[in-house]
């Protein structure tokens, strides 16, 4: 579909929540691409649910039409069977990798989280959008969102190797729409292994913008002093933050007052009471929180092995901060190496080692932040990843009233 105006170029980012408030890599990337087409020029739509929390999936937001930031955001009562044994039932036999039939995987669909108004709407005025950019992948606002208009159905799987993504349905959805979109490399090589294509779509990613910081904001505001370890997102087993902190508490044992540990982000974090004095839970934080946090950190380290592009590593080398990341993860252990902007681990002497080396050796990684810095600016700026998002939408515009040649 070539938009030939502005006007024809109106995209609407479905999405099972959206808002400031929201936390969740997928939901950030729609909100954010979604703002900045809006303060573009662009006519955007957010298509979505009432539910802030991923957890209950209960309706939050007023229903209907609102605005955030320029963009148009259409509200809709959530649809869950989150409750439902049957659902636990199916989820417990995807987890331990049994063979689930077609009922079974409509049953863990239907179940997790739609909304029949959502669906509605796409039914009788999915057409009036240009492009419908469905993610992440494993919802059914995202499976039966892109069934009714496949023709101008994208998806955005934010993919990881995990029980969901090698289900029979979430195949044949993804080879059904009109285009996938990654966000990075390790993504698109996963989704090729899955579906059986050499090249199953093009990688976008996602645009960043400088932002201002003070690290000496970040010690007056908390007890932190000295070197720091920094940890931002969910803290939850899916993303490690357990090996995290037992890595950290050992390597505290070990290295006394050597570093110590911050934690931002939502979910609840277990400290250990022999590490509370060297570990701090600093919970939800502001914008300029996090970004003094970033650029005071000494290392920042996503310990996480499922990922599909890693927002906040790429936050943390935007601050000029260098990075550990888990080698088991191929798309961040590809970020680290193609920039240059950190180190990798894969048990804890090789974590241990590392944190060591950054803390004492402030020189070297200053360097290994500066070059992530320079990766992110290069890579992930906004005018980049807006060109590579319109080419993947087919999109022969460049910005807002200006066609290009």
């Amino acid at each position: 579909m070539i938009a030939d105006s502005t006007q024809d170029f109106h995209p609407a980012f479905v999405v099972p929540r959206y808002g400031e408030e929201v936390v969740g890599g997928a939901e950030d990337l729609a909100r954010r691409t979604a703002e900045e087409l809006a303060s573009r020029g662009y006519p955007v739509t957010a298509v979505t649910t009432c539910a802030l929390d991923h957890h209950t999936w209960r309706d939050h937001y007023p229903e209907g039409m609102s605005e955030l930031n320029g963009v148009e955001v259409l509200r809709f009562c959530a649809l869950t069977n989150i409750a439902d044994p049957s659902l636990h039932h199916v989820l417990a036999r995807m987890q331990a990798g049994k063979s689930l039939s077609r009922a079974e995987q409509m049953v863990w669909l239907e179940g997790i989280v739609t909304s029949q108004g959502l669906l509605d709407h796409l039914a009788g005025e999915g057409e009036g959008y240009s492009h419908l950019v469905f993610l992440p992948y494993l919802f059914g606002t995202t499976y039966f969102g892109s069934l009714i208009h496949p023709e101008r159905s994208y998806i955005i799987p934010c993919l990881h190797d995990e029980p969901f993504a090698h289900q029979e349905v979430i195949h044949e959805m993804l080879a059904g729409v009109r285009g996938l979109i990654f966000n990075s490399p390790g993504e698109r090589r996963l989704a090729s292994r899955l579906l059986g294509m050499e090249n199953p779509g093009p990688v976008v990613g996602m645009g960043f913008s400088p932002h201002r910081s003070d690290p000496a904001a970040f010690g007056d505001r908390t007890p932190v002093r000295g070197p720091f370890v920094l940890y931002a997102g969910r803290r939850e087993e899916g993303k490690n933050t357990p090996l995290l902190v037992e890595y950290f508490r050992r390597f505290a044992i070990e290295h006394p007052r050597a570093a110590g540990l911050v934690l931002m982000g939502a979910g609840e974090v277990r400290i250990p009471p022999d590490s509370s004095h060297v570990i701090l839970d600093a919970g939800r934080v502001s914008e300029p929180e996090k970004w003094d946090a970033y650029a005071a950190a000494s290392v920042f380290c996503q310990p996480s092995v499922n990922e599909s592009f890693s927002i906040v590593l790429l936050e943390a080398w935007l601050a000029g901060t260098p990075a550990l990341v888990n080698r088991a993860c191929d798309v961040t252990r590809e970020h680290v190496r193609t920039s240059g902007g950190g180190l990798t681990f894969s048990d804890y002497p090789e974590f241990a080692e590392a944190v060591l080396m950054m803390c004492e050796d402030p020189d070297r990684a200053r360097a290994m932040g500066e070059a992530g810095r320079r990766y992110v600016e290069t890579e992930y700026n906004w005018d980049s990843v807006i060109g590579r998002l319109q080419s993947a939408l087919d999109v022969s515009m460049g910005p807002a009233g200006r066609e290009n040649a």
